[in-house]
């Protein structure tokens, strides 16, 4: 719970899985987004976590090809923390192409759209983003595939 980290004495790098800049995509992608209260409770409690601890927190950010990758995602993902009055400075986002994972049929980004996803927060809202590299794929312990494989192997062994 990012509130009672607000509260704890401990030193900690904040890291939210982000992924989706509107509510409906978020559901989708993260089912448990419902559970807890939305992108405007997440977002809230994010400011709330600035706003007391002025520590830099980080927003990670799955790239899917065609979309949550474009210039317009951006802007709503830019916009989002603007609305939410989330300082610019205390915000970083990471960016990196989708890991490719059994039963989700979704594609990495180019390099392109990384960099004009990039390029856009940086310049448009002063957020700094960094593209980050995929790793860990051709063992499937990329960001995802562990638990695609082990569901895999489980399912399997039910058959």
């Amino acid at each position: 719970n990012i509130k009672k980290l607000i509260e704890e004495p401990i030193q900690v790098r904040l890291a939210v899985s982000l992924h989706c800049a509107e509510d409906e995509e978020r559901s989708n992608l993260l089912p448990a987004n419902k559970r807890y209260g939305g992108l405007s409770e997440l977002m809230s409690a994010v400011h709330e976590y600035t706003e007391k601890t002025k520590r830099r927190m980080t927003f990670e950010w799955a790239l899917i090809e065609g979309n949550n990758d474009t210039p317009g995602v951006a802007r709503k993902l830019g916009n989002l923390i603007l609305e939410h009055k989330i300082p610019n400075y205390l915000v970083h986002i990471n960016v990196i192409p989708l890991n490719p994972t059994g039963g989700y049929s979704g594609s990495p980004s180019g390099k392109k759209r990384v960099s004009e996803f990039a390029r856009i927060l940086d310049t448009e809202f002063g957020i700094s983003c960094t593209p980050r590299m995929r790793r860990g794929i051709d063992i499937d312990a990329g960001c995802g595939q562990l638990k695609s494989s082990v569901k895999s192997r489980e399912d399997a062994a039910l058959i």
